[in-house]
């Protein structure tokens, strides 16, 4: 079936691989989170890739997770982290007197930090998965999406700061919400964009975490550097998050079992545990985690 590509619009993509929505159905049950509601109707999932941009995505497009889905997962300690990585390294880039939009804040915990070591003239949140609208004393969450936020003269070209972080993978209409971020921007304000990386051992990494509901799609450098062609940005930097002492375990599974058979991979995980095998490999990545690239991948642009 010919598809065309969402981030570069009029593009076809190619067809990669499928996956089997019984298996994605299964893997969330583990979490206790019945996904089978939002298949229904669908017999077939694919991966495509856009033929200029590398980027790949699921499809059909209309899988993304609901609020239902994602109050579930946010129920669990290790989904959300209010301070990460990259929060570290966006932070560096915006000054005093600044304009600041997250989107997809969640509860506001970066726009709460910026706040507590910067001076901001306006901060301001995006947030579809919260009923309420939040006023806080140093930053409002609007429960609106960046497309329609940005139709605003008050929003338009008013932020000198627009980030967001691990939400573009969740998203099927990526150039529009992406067009939406940048239209946002002042001219010279900084666009920042975190995302999981790819090129990572998430690529062997077979989680149902990293396919739809959750990630309706798959960023790496090739893809990100490419906004700077469909978009009035330029790519700063990128930011390669180290490997964080919580990923060492998916590290070693992706990298030293995935490439077997799932029941064969599981006897082997468990044989390694109980030689010791296992924890001596635990323990030198340990060791040389900080030279290995992590899970996530931050861009930074400059709008002209």
């Amino acid at each position: 079936k010919k598809i065309d590509s969402p981030l570069v619009l009029g593009t076809s993509a190619t067809y990669v691989r499928s996956v089997s929505i019984k298996k994605i159905i299964k893997g969330y049950k583990k979490f206790g989170i019945d996904t089978s509601r939002i298949f229904s109707g669908v017999d077939r999932l694919s991966i495509y890739k856009c033929q200029s941009s590398e980027y790949e995505f699921y499809y059909p497009f209309d899988v993304e997770g609901d609020s239902i889905f994602y109050e579930s997962l946010q129920s669990f300690d290790w989904y959300y982290m209010p301070w990460k990585w990259e929060h570290n390294i966006a932070i560096s880039y915006i000054a005093d007197s600044q304009c600041l939009l997250e989107v997809g804040c969640a509860h506001g915990a970066f726009l709460n930090e910026a706040n507590n070591r910067l001076k901001l003239q306006r901060t301001v949140g995006l947030e579809l998965n919260e009923t309420t609208p939040i006023n806080e004393k140093n930053f409002s969450i609007v429960n609106e999406s960046v497309q329609d936020f940005q139709k605003s003269k008050s929003n338009n070209e008013m932020f000198d700061v627009v980030c967001s972080f691990q939400v573009l993978e969740h998203i099927s209409e990526v150039f529009s919400f992406v067009e939406a971020k940048v239209n946002c921007l002042k001219i010279g304000g900084k666009l920042l964009i975190s995302v999981p990386n790819n090129e990572s051992y998430l690529r062997n990494n077979d989680s149902v975490l990293n396919m739809p509901q959750h990630h309706v799609g798959l960023w790496n450098s090739v893809s990100l550097r490419y906004l700077e062609k469909v978009l009035p940005v330029k790519l700063i930097e990128l930011h390669y998050e180290p490997l964080q002492e919580y990923h060492v375990d998916g590290y070693i599974c992706s990298t030293y079992f995935s490439q077997y058979p799932k029941l064969f991979s599981r006897v082997l995980q468990r044989m390694s545990k109980l030689t010791g095998w296992y924890k001596r490999i635990k323990r030198k990545v340990e060791l040389e985690r900080e030279s290995i690239i992590g899970h996530t991948i931050l861009a930074v642009y400059e709008k002209y």
